[in-house]
This record gives C-alpha cells, sequence and structure tokens, in this order.
C-alpha cells in the first residue's frame, strides 16, 4: 500500500512540471526555503490495554525547500523534528521522538494582495526511538512511510518573504506498543525565502 501511495506521488510530480510550462512560465516561480516551529501533539486511543494512552506533545520544528510550478501548484521537500512526546501515566511513563522527511504537493488558491491558501498532500519516510518506563526501561524504534496532509495560509509581504500558519496531521506513526500508530497533529508557524 505504501508503495502504490509513493509511486502515485512520483509520478505526479513528474508530470507536474510539463503541465505548468504548458500554462506559465516556470521563471515566474522562484525556488523558496523556510523554518516553521510548531506544537506537535499525538494522541491514539488503541493504548488503553497496556494501561496508558499515547497522547503527548512537545516543540517541533521543521525545515523545508520547495519550488512552485504553477500559479496553482508546488512540490515541497521538508525534514521534521517533532520532539519527545511524553505520556507520563499512573503507571508507566512512554516517551517517542520522531523524525522524518516528507514529499508534498501544495494546491495554492491566491487570495488577491494578501497572500494564499493552500492544502498539501504527501508521504513521509518517518523514524522514532521509544522508551516505555515501568520499573525498568524498555526500549524500542520503529520507521516506516505514511500519508500526510494539510492546510494553511501564507501572508505575503510583496517582496521575497512570506508567514505561514499551517496544520498538518501525519498518520500512523508508531512502534510494537501502538497498535495502529498514532497519529500526530502540528500546529506551525512558519517563515519563507524565495531565491529570485
Amino acid at each position: 500500500m505504501h508503495g502504490r501511495i509513493l509511486a502515485i506521488l512520483v509520478a505526479a510530480l513528474l508530470l507536474a512540471p510539463g503541465a505548468a510550462i504548458a500554462t506559465d512560465s516556470q521563471q515566474d516561480y522562484p525556488f523558496y526555503g523556510g523554518f516553521a516551529l510548531g506544537f506537535a501533539a499525538a494522541s491514539d486511543t488503541n493504548c488503553d490495554y497496556y494501561g496508558y494512552n499515547c497522547d503527548g506533545n512537545d516543540l517541533s520544528f521543521k525545515l523545508y525547500a520547495g519550488k512552485r510550478l504553477h500559479r496553482n501548484l508546488a512540490v515541497e521537500l521538508a525534514y521534521y523534528d517533532l520532539g519527545k512526546l511524553k505520556n507520563k501515566g499512573t503507571f508507566v511513563t512512554t516517551t517517542a521522538e520522531a523524525q522524518g522527511l516528507n514529499l508534498s504537493l501544495l494546491g495554492i488558491i491566491p487570495a488577491g494582495g494578501f497572500g494564499f491558501f493552500y492544502g498539501k498532500a504527501g508521504v513521509m519516510a518517518w523514524d522514532a526511538d521509544y522508551a516505555r518506563i515501568e520499573g525498568t526501561t524498555t526500549r524500542s524504534s520503529d520507521s516506516g512511510t505514511e500519508f500526510t496532509y494539510g492546510l494553511g495560509f501564507a501572508f505575503t509581504t510583496g517582496g521575497d518573504y512570506d508567514f505561514r500558519i499551517e496544520y498538518e496531521r501525519l498518520n500512523e506513526l508508531g512502534d510494537e506498543y501502538v497498535d495502529g500508530g498514532s497519529t500526530v497533529s502540528v500546529l506551525n508557524f512558519a517563515g519563507t525565502i524565495y531565491f529570485k
């Protein structure tokens, strides 16, 4: 299933530049990069069997780079650090530290001179390290590739910068203790610079 999603995304990325050239000059849309500081929160209801829940939150950040292919389309690559998600239960304390690389397509709707709305969908290759403290400490790790999506708004300055607020969902990050994985939600505040 993961391979099929990745193949579809790669095919879309390969076909998108051709469609963009047909309607707009790519010279009008520069490369960009940016930094986002956010708040990551994980939640899962499948952990009650183990006597604790999988809720946790921490500060997170990401570095991203992208290219506008068209007035209404962009491609973006990002590195995420989701911080250390910690949950302290009555008898068990669990922690999860996750990071990953995300490849997304952005659909863009301009909002006059104020900026633009955007929605995004992609896949993330992630790695996570877990600790389960219950008298003794049990450590484990896991990795995978999962679907991601989000939406946001970019406030443009009319120059080489924009400021973004966005919400993203990263699906099913988990290990042997988390049946089906935990969904991580991230609220980001970001700044972008365009390289013309």
